[in-house]
């Protein structure tokens, strides 16, 4: 279909919502013009059931390996540590690369995507995804782990990340916040899979020969979690594809077999009574030669460009500096709390209590310090301690906190996103979880009692979750729709640079003092708790600046 473009111009093809014609052999009372409809509205007609919740339970080994793909590595720092020979330094930047790859390539795939569709997109990935993770359990060199987990967060800001968007396609937006709630809640699962893998395996003295090359339990932990993309890949290749993508590509005929047999399974009827019997599609740009495939990207590429500038605009600024600042924060603390509280608390386990001489109780920096731990009591008076390997022993009761405090995330955000049905209520989380994270962060380094720093640590890491929860859910009721997802996908990109930025940051102060990155994240959380006193308001934008993005 056509559109006169804003500023009065030719009218130019569009690609929206109402260029697919669906054709009724019955009449449901509804006049022929309100029969035009997006390919998403087709499954109104399917229902939702068995068939939406199947495709729920395939999709979910591909949504948790990348939820992997950035948490495996927490837990196996201490155990690998001679192996690879880790620092704080090295750690912090070990923790960092995924993020780096998510950010530097997140915004690519948008413009592959629409030409390979998402089902075969899900299945090359989870491939590639798969070798990455069994030759990260074999690595010798801590430069190929890191080669290594900068390729796994491409696939993690890409392909990985848009499992949710897939399934959205196979349902009406009746069921939109029914499915997201509940969605939200099996992909959040996955943060507590790996701790209980981890609880399960390292503490093991378990040693392998696997292909002539000794495996001890760090790497048979990352081998066990590799069955997840292993099992993604056998899933996501017998999804199907879905109708909104044979519909773009010109194949109305597999879009309506597909909504046929999701009709039969949801409804338990004969997918001969299906109410359409027809789907009409106009010819679209995917449906062009391989020869306009660059011409396509730019003017995507040029659409993107124009809505980010948009954004940086006004009367967008102010909204969007106001969220990704918030955004920026909460995914900083949660992502550089949540990555380094189970290698922090076995460093702090090992703390030689029998040693400590002072008349005080000793600092979280004075516990971490190598010289006070178990391991160096037998080295601790060799000049060349520095250059030793300590070898920590590793509790299991650290991993089995690690749950728990994984499952106190997943639930407590969980429960946030059903109290959160108001701006009031909205804003009411926001800053009592910005108020509880930065009295944590302002305790954590003089509590004095390991139990004490782990309770203030987990607290900064749920509360920071769901903070994010919040900013995303505010961006949504106040940035306009055409703009939405423009906007998600910036402060999806600033949080992740906050997680960059917060790994190396912390990594570089534990050789120093714990109490500056501490402070520093104290400060960044009060400075968070003030603005959020300020709940923006819905932009109204101007019908020309809203066209000139869809178009």
């Amino acid at each position: 279909m056509r559109r006169r473009r804003a500023d009065g111009g030719p009218r130019e093809s569009v690609i929206d919502d109402r260029s697919v014609v669906c054709s009724y052999t019955r009449n449901f009372g509804r006049r022929s013009s309100e029969l035009l409809s997006a390919p998403r509205a087709f499954s109104s007609f399917t229902g939702y059931g068995t068939f939406n919740v199947l495709l729920l339970a395939a999709a979910l080994p591909i949504a948790w390996t990348g939820i992997f793909d950035t948490t495996t590595t927490v837990f196996i720092l201490a155990a690998a540590e001679c192996d690879l020979r880790l620092t704080f330094i090295r750690n912090g930047v070990l923790l960092a690369f995924p993020f780096i790859g998510m950010t530097t390539t997140s915004f690519l795939w948008d413009y592959i995507t629409p030409y390979i569709g998402l089902r075969n997109l899900f299945v090359l990935s989870l491939f590639f995804d798969t070798v990455l993770n069994v030759l990260s359990s074999a690595v010798e060199s801590y430069t190929t782990l890191l080669i290594i987990k900068f390729f796994s967060g491409i696939l993690v800001g890409g392909p990985l990340s848009m499992a949710t968007i897939y399934l959205s396609d196979f349902h009406s937006t009746k069921y939109k916040a029914s499915f997201t709630r509940w969605s939200t809640l099996a992909v959040n699962v996955g943060f507590i899979v790996p701790a209980i893998l981890a609880f399960s395996i390292l503490p093991q003295s378990w040693v392998m020969n696997v292909l002539n090359r000794r495996y001890t339990s760090w790497r048979i932990y990352l081998l066990v979690c590799s069955i997840i993309p292993l099992l993604g890949l056998l899933t996501a290749s017998s999804l199907p594809q879905s109708p909104k993508y044979f519909l773009e590509i010109g194949r109305p005929d597999h879009a309506l077999k597909l909504l046929r047999i999701m009709y039969s399974v949801n409804k338990r009827k004969s997918a001969d009574t299906f109410p359409i019997k027809a789907l009409l599609t106009q010819q679209t740009a995917y449906q062009l030669s391989l020869r306009s495939f660059f011409r396509q990207s730019s003017e995507r590429l040029r659409l993107s460009c124009y809505n980010a500038k948009l954004l940086f605009s006004e009367p967008y600024l102010l909204v969007v500096s106001h969220l990704g600042f918030l955004q920026f924060s909460s995914m900083l603390a949660f992502n550089t709390m949540r990555l380094w509280v189970p290698h922090l608390f076995i460093i702090l386990n090992n703390f030689d209590k029998e040693r400590w001489i002072e008349d005080r109780r000793p600092t979280m920096h004075e516990m971490l310090d190598p010289r006070w731990s178990l391991p160096a009591r037998e080295h601790f008076n060799c000049s060349n301690f520095d250059e030793l390997c300590l070898t920590w022993t590793i509790f299991s009761a650290v991993f089995q906190k690690s749950t728990i405090i994984a499952l106190s995330t997943v639930t407590f955000s969980f429960l946030a996103g059903i109290l959160a049905t108001s701006k009031l209520k909205k804003k009411t989380i926001l800053l009592t979880t910005f108020l509880l994270s930065l009295i944590s962060s302002f305790g954590v380094n003089w509590a004095y009692n390991v139990t004490y720093m782990l309770i203030l640590s987990s607290m900064i890491i749920v509360t920071m979750r769901i903070a994010g929860n919040i900013i995303t859910a505010m961006n949504a009721e106040v940035i306009p729709l055409p703009l939405r997802s423009s906007s998600l996908s910036v402060l999806t990109t600033i949080g992740n640079v906050g997680a960059i930025l917060g790994n190396l940051i912390l990594s570089a102060f534990l050789n120093m003092t714990c109490i500056g990155p501490f402070l520093g994240l104290g400060c960044l959380l009060l400075a968070c708790f003030c603005v959020s006193f300020c709940y923006p308001e819905p932009i109204r934008a101007s019908p020309r600046s809203l066209t000139q993005s869809n178009a």
